[in-house]
């Protein structure tokens, strides 16, 4: 079996050597989506980042997030 694929994997490898000059053109609108997509890419990171860093502090008992008061409006105004 390996011998039967050695031929091909050489041909593979010899094609995938061979680089060709590419004439490509990029318009604005293209990498206009590549910068927006990096954007978002880093902006999904940081926050993620951010998110499971709380998490892992408050896992550790490093740092607790604030108690909400219990009463934080303690006169009711529709006791009048």
């Amino acid at each position: 079996m390996m011998q039967s694929l050695l031929p091909v994997f050489c041909s593979l490898l010899l094609l995938s050597m061979h680089s060709s000059i590419a004439h490509a053109y990029l318009d604005p609108g293209s990498i206009s989506l590549a910068l927006q997509a990096i954007t978002a890419a880093v902006a999904g990171a940081v926050l993620t980042g951010k998110y499971w860093f709380w998490r892992v502090l408050d896992l550790l008992g490093i740092k607790k997030r604030r108690k909400e008061p219990d009463n934080p409006n303690p006169t009711n105004p529709n006791d009048e």
